[in-house]
């Protein structure tokens, strides 16, 4: 009898020993967007992410603890979004700079390879929200993530012009699994 209680909980188990080990980090950036970033009806902008970066580096550093090597598969599982209202200049919502399909990607800084990590439709206000992730293989990109070397960046649809004054400085939140 306790053998059929057991049964149904094996692939379970087999499921969680063929992840492996893993690190869950929260890593944070701010991403500026000006009328420099717009062309056309669309606005993009991005930063970059080096070794020297404080928190990659923290974050890298805390997973090689953790897993006991350095990490070589990465994946993104929650992005968010907030204005911070206070850095920003003539631009009090999200609506102001932002609209249609918002994107947040990471982008080989070498290579120009890019991956969509998270979107979402319309934002609106100035309070944090979280991006829908699209759950994209960062494959391609995890060599640049182990030895930080990336961009962040974030594009969507703008109801501003390449001649505007604003500046919208945007928070990036990621929650990043490193295996």
């Amino acid at each position: 009898m306790p053998l059929l209680r057991v049964l149904p909980l094996i692939p379970l188990v087999l499921s969680l020993i063929a992840c492996g080990p893993s690190h869950e980090g929260t890593v944070t950036y701010q991403v500026k967007l000006g009328p420099g970033g717009v062309i056309g009806g669309t606005i993009t902008d991005s930063l970059r992410v080096d070794s020297t970066d404080a928190q990659w580096t923290a974050f890298l550093s805390q997973a090689r603890a953790s897993l006991g090597e350095a990490p070589s598969r990465f994946e993104v599982t929650n992005t968010s979004l907030l204005l911070d209202v206070t850095k920003s200049k003539n631009v009090g919502t999200l609506q102001e700079v932002l609209s249609g399909e918002v994107t947040a990607f990471l982008r080989a800084s070498e290579t120009g390879t890019q991956v969509d990590i998270a979107t979402v439709d319309n934002p609106r206000g100035s309070a944090q929200l979280d991006l829908d992730p699209t759950r994209n293989s960062l494959e391609s990109l995890e060599a640049n993530l182990a030895r930080g070397d990336f961009l962040l960046g974030l594009r969507g649809g703008t109801p501003r012009s390449s001649t505007g004054d604003f500046e919208a400085v945007l928070t990036l939140t990621l929650d990043v699994t490193a295996r």
